[in-house]
């Protein structure tokens, strides 16, 4: 595995095997990073501490990568015909509290049943 201890000012022995580095280890990155900067310019303006915790390797910068991820999967699963549970779930909960959403079963039934309709069903393809 690639060791980017060297980024956060960790060495490999004393890094965190979290991917997150704790909330003081943080502060304390954020800390040497405004005195570094003030050291090579003093009129230097540091970015803010949300911002450093953002963009520094200890914050959760994984996370978009993995919202990502998950829309590439869901679009792949889309296109060929594979619809995403629990994003009807989600719809079903903003969009239509009151309603009873569908089982999985149900729900794969009536996607199934939408893409290739039976004689005896025809109509909406909107499973809401």
């Amino acid at each position: 595995m690639l060791d980017l201890s060297f980024l956060t000012g960790r060495s490999k022995a004393g890094a965190a095997t979290a991917p997150a580095l704790a909330e003081a280890d943080l502060d304390d990155a954020y800390v040497r990073y405004v005195a570094e900067t003030r050291a090579r310019d003093p009129n230097a303006v540091p970015m803010p501490e949300a911002e450093f915790e953002r963009y520094s390797l200890g914050s959760n910068w994984l996370d978009g990568l993995r919202d990502v991820a998950k829309k590439v999967v869901q679009t792949c699963r889309l296109v060929v015909g594979i619809h995403d549970y629990e994003y009807y779930l989600d719809h079903m909960r903003s969009r239509h509290p009151e309603a009873t959403p569908f089982s999985r079963e149900e729900f794969y039934r009536y996607c199934l049943e939408a893409r290739f309709p039976s004689a005896e069903r025809s109509g909406s393809r909107c499973p809401c």
